[in-house]
């Protein structure tokens, strides 16, 4: 399979057969405009090519404004190599394509950063990184940041405390009521520090196990749906993406949104809805931006782990200021604010008043 070009908006787009797997190695660099892009490997099953295509081409550009709206000094990428449908990934396989991957990606000459995403982790761009530097996601023994569990946490935990702060006057958690929906990694270090604080908390999961960690905080086990819509201060979708709906809408009973969960609106317009009944939702590539943020400090600004936690924090904390303020000034969602954000970052960009686009090789200091 040949290079392929297509009409898009992306500055660079691929599809180049992998030398030892013979896979298709797609990738895409939306935009380098605020720094070099960034996206993760992606390695999984598609019925078709095409709809690999079409998932590098959407989750590149998503990247591009995610990382504008954060103000991350990275612009958006992605890579995916599908596996015919049917196929397994055995280890050998993966091994073949994580070398394909390192070379195509260095081969860009450092516009774009590959890190793990669906089919990939921590020790996958450990061996990437030994054969290039362009590379994000390794590990704290490589010199990494050791995954995004962390920066995820803080990241959460500043936006909710931010939005906390401007749309309930509430200086900390003790005596909020918290709905943490989802008990994963970032779900149970957000309950476990609102427990301590004296928040009063609501919590769910599939996982019943879980429950245990609901006795051991004090705090009240509820079903999923039950937990979407107990009356609260704020809840904080940290599981499964897509659980806000024009149907449930009218069953929601907080007065605050902000979690973990990626694509936590079935569509755009239910953030029109949650507007309209006073609901603030802090959109999910706002709220959840920690990881991306602490990391690429570490691992593409070269900074400190704590200069890296100190730069997370007040980044999302003015991020969120910002966009409340934009939203209720020009009358717009929280969504199309964080949005407008991002393309005014975009727009500086292109008529020279922000980053300059990197050239093959630059990398920023």
């Amino acid at each position: 399979m040949n290079e392929l070009s297509i009409p898009t908006d992306h500055q660079h787009f691929q599809i180049k057969p992998g030398e030892r797997s013979g896979l298709p190695v797609m990738i895409g660099v939306h935009s380098t405009l605020l720094g070099p892009a960034i996206g993760g490997l992606r390695i999984k099953q598609y019925l078709r090519n095409s709809d690999a295509v079409a998932d590098v081409l959407r989750l590149s550009q998503a990247m591009t404004v995610k990382a504008a709206a954060i103000d991350n000094g990275t612009g958006g990428g992605k890579t995916v190599v599908p596996l015919p449908f049917g196929m397994e990934l055995s280890p050998a396989l993966k091994d073949a394509i994580l070398l394909d991957v390192a070379d195509h990606v260095h081969a860009l000459g450092g516009i774009y950063h590959v890190g793990p995403d669906v089919g990939t982790g921590e020790a996958d761009m450990d061996a990437i990184r030994r054969r290039t530097p362009y590379v994000g996601g390794f590990s704290k023994q490589a010199g990494g940041a050791g995954g995004t569990t962390y920066g995820t946490f803080i990241g959460l935990d500043t936006a909710i405390r931010t939005a906390a702060l401007e749309v309930l006057r509430a200086k900390s958690m003790a005596g909020l009521h918290v709905s943490v929906v989802g008990l994963g990694g970032i779900g149970s270090l957000i309950a476990r520090t609102y427990a301590a604080e004296g928040a009063r908390l609501s919590v769910s999961d599939i996982d019943d196990s879980r429950r245990e960690l609901a006795d051991e905080l004090g705090a009240d086990w509820l079903a999923p749906n039950e937990a979407m819509t107990v009356s609260c201060d704020v809840l904080a979708p940290c599981a499964l993406g897509g659980v806000l709906t024009s149907d449930n809408v009218h069953l929601l009973a907080s007065q605050v949104i902000c979690g973990a969960a990626n694509n936590q609106l079935s569509t755009d317009d239910v953030s029109d809805r949650l507007k309209k009944r006073g609901i603030t939702y802090i959109p999910d590539f706002i709220a959840n931006a920690g990881g991306l943020m602490y990391a690429s400090g570490i691992e593409v600004h070269h900074r400190s782990p704590q200069a890296s936690d100190e730069h997370t924090r007040a980044t999302i904390a003015r991020n969120v200021t910002t966009l409340l303020q934009d939203a209720t000034e020009r009358d717009q969602t929280t969504l199309a604010a964080a949005i407008t954000l991002a393309e005014r970052r975009l727009d500086a960009a292109r008529t020279g008043f922000g980053r300059k686009r990197l050239p093959a090789g630059e990398r920023l200091s």
